[in-house]
C-alpha cells in the first residue's frame, strides 16, 4: 500500500505579526505639517463612530515573550506618562476634527493597561469622556494581566465605564506557563475572571497562545475548556510568535528554552483549537479571534472592517486618522516633549498614497476573514478583480481564498495562513519597512529615518 502524501503547504513559513494597520507608517514627520496632512483642521468627512486606542507601556512583570512597547513599573513615571497622555487627548480634542466626532470604542492596552490603580484607570476614561464624544453604546475595553487586579480594582473600572475586559492568560497549564515565562498560575487566572463578572463585566476575552514549549494538543483542548467553563465568551488564540529582541529570542538561541514546535505542530494545534472552539460553539470571526454567537468585539469592526478613523494615543500606539497612518514615538522623554509643544507625538507617518488604499482595504479586510465585494467598490469605485486579477487568480489556485459575488474570504488552509495571505496585497515598498518598524518598537527606537529603501538609523532608547 502506497502511503497518502500529505499535500504541500501554500507557504514554507507563517507569518506571526499581525496585520495592525496598513500601509506602515514609514516618513519623517514634519511637526508643523502633520495637523494639516491628518487634515483635523475639518469636520471629519464620514458620520460613522470611530476607535480610539490608548496605550500604558508599563509591567509589573516583563513576559519574555513580549514584543511590545513596555518598561517596569514606577510610580512616578507612571504618574507623568499620564499627564502626557491626558495632554495629547486635550491636543486632539481641541481640533475641529475631533470636536463634534464620536467614539464607538476605546481599548486601553498595553504594555499592561491594569498596572494603573482604578482611580488611574477612572480618571482617565473619565478624563476621554469629557473631552471627546462616545456613543451611548460604546465598548471600553481594559487589558488586563491576571496579576495586576483584584476584586476592587475591577469593580471600580466596572463603575467608570469599562464594560469589556481582555485578560492576557496565554495558558490555563502550570508546566506549560513556567517553561513558557507566563506571570500567573492557572487558579489566578480563573480567580480573576470570576472577579471581572461579579463586578459586571459581561464581555469577557482572553488570550491564549498555542505551540508554547512543550505544549501538546491535549493542552490546548484543556485551556479552551477552562476558559469557557469560566464563562469566557471571547478567546483569542495567538501562536507563539519568537520576536527579535525579548528575551525569549535571546533564550532559545542560547538553548535555554527548549520544546518549541515546528510549523507542522504549530499548525496542528491552530487546527485543533478551531475545531475545539468551534465544537463549543464559537465562530471564527477574524484570523487570531473567536466569539459567541451573541459577542460583537466592536472595537476590531471599526478599524479593520467598517475601515473608521482609529485614534491612537500613547507612546508607542499605532493610528489611522482621515487616510494618515502614523505611530508615536516610544521613547517616554521624548513623548513628553512632543506633547508639551502641542504637537502629535508621531515617530513616523505620512497620508495614504491613493495606489496604496486599495491595497489597504484587502489586507485589513481579510484580518476578519473576508472583505465585501460591496465595500470594496464603496470605498474605490471598480471591484477587486481590476486592480488584483492575477493575484487573486493565484491565491485562488493555491486554494486560500474564495472569490464570488460577496466578494473574497479566506478558505480554512487561507485562515491557517491569514498573515501571510493578508500581506499578499502589501506593496513592495510596504514590504520592505514593515519589519524594520516592527523590530525599532520593540527595541523602543525612533523610525523617522526609515526610507522606503529600507535603510534604517534609530534614535535612542
Amino acid at each position: 500500500m502506497t502511503a497518502t502524501k500529505e499535500p504541500a503547504l501554500p507557504f514554507t513559513a507563517r507569518d506571526r505579526y499581525p496585520v495592525m494597520c496598513y500601509p506602515m507608517p514609514w516618513a519623517s514627520p514634519d511637526y508643523p505639517a502633520i495637523a494639516s496632512q491628518m487634515g483635523l483642521g475639518s469636520p471629519a468627512p464620514t458620520p460613522g463612530p470611530k476607535a480610539m486606542y490608548m496605550h500604558i507601556p508599563f509591567c509589573q512583570y516583563l513576559c519574555g515573550f513580549c514584543p511590545f512597547v513596555k518598561y517596569k513599573q514606577d510610580p512616578e513615571r507612571i504618574r507623568q506618562y499620564l499627564v502626557d497622555l491626558k495632554r495629547e487627548i486635550d491636543n486632539y480634542g481641541a481640533t475641529p476634527y475631533f470636536r463634534d466626532a464620536a467614539f464607538g470604542s476605546l481599548y486601553m492596552g498595553g504594555g499592561t493597561a491594569s498596572i494603573l490603580e482604578p482611580e488611574q484607570l477612572a480618571d482617565l476614561v473619565g478624563h476621554a469622556r469629557s473631552v471627546f464624544t462616545f456613543a451611548p453604546d460604546a465598548e471600553i475595553t481594559l487589558e488586563c494581566s491576571p496579576i495586576t487586579v483584584d476584586e476592587d480594582k475591577l469593580r471600580q473600572v466596572a463603575q467608570a465605564g469599562v464594560n469589556r475586559v481582555s485578560f492576557g492568560v496565554q495558558t490555563f497549564d502550570d508546566e506549560v506557563g513556567r517553561a513558557s515565562d507566563v506571570a500567573q498560575d492557572g487558579d489566578t487566572s480563573r480567580r480573576v475572571i470570576g472577579w471581572a463578572q461579579a463586578a459586571g463585566i459581561d464581555h469577557i476575552s482572553i488570550d491564549l497562545i498555542y505551540n508554547l514549549p512543550g505544549q501538546t494538543a491535549e493542552h490546548v483542548r484543556s485551556d479552551i475548556d477552562s476558559a469557557l467553563a469560566a464563562g469566557v465568551k471571547q478567546v483569542t488564540m495567538f501562536p507563539l510568535s519568537v520576536m527579535p529582541h525579548t528575551k525569549l529570542f535571546r533564550d532559545v538561541n542560547e538553548r535555554k528554552v527548549a520544546g518549541i514546535g515546528e510549523l507542522d505542530h504549530e499548525l496542528e494545534l491552530a487546527r485543533v483549537a478551531a475545531e475545539h472552539l468551534g465544537e463549543r460553539g464559537l465562530a471564527q470571526t477574524s484570523v487570531p479571534d473567536f466569539s459567541l454567537p451573541e459577542v460583537t468585539y466592536r472595537h476590531a469592526q471599526l478599524h479593520f472592517t467598517e475601515f473608521e478613523d482609529l485614534l491612537g494615543l500613547g507612546a508607542g500606539a499605532m493610528g489611522t486618522v482621515n487616510e494618515y497612518t502614523y505611530v508615536n514615538v516610544a521613547e517616554l522623554k521624548r513623548y513628553r516633549e512632543l506633547t508639551e509643544q502641542g504637537l502629535p507625538p508621531i515617530n513616523a507617518g505620512q497620508q495614504t498614497p491613493e495606489s496604496e488604499r486599495p491595497r489597504a482595504t484587502m489586507a485589513m479586510g481579510l484580518r476578519m476573514l473576508e472583505v465585501k465585494r460591496s465595500t470594496f467598490v464603496a470605498r474605490h469605485g471598480v471591484q477587486p478583480e481590476d486592480l488584483f486579477g492575477p493575484l487573486l487568480t493565484e491565491l485562488t489556485d493555491r486554494d486560500l481564498i474564495v472569490v464570488d459575488d460577496d466578494g473574497v474570504r479566506l478558505t480554512p488552509t487561507g485562515t491557517l495562513f491569514g498573515y501571510d495571505v493578508a500581506k499578499a496585497f502589501y506593496s513592495d515598498q510596504i514590504k520592505a519597512v514593515g519589519q524594520k518598524l516592527a523590530e525599532s518598537l520593540a527595541r523602543k527606537r525612533d523610525v523617522i529615518d526609515l526610507e522606503l529603501n529600507g535603510s534604517h538609523s534609530g534614535g535612542t532608547a
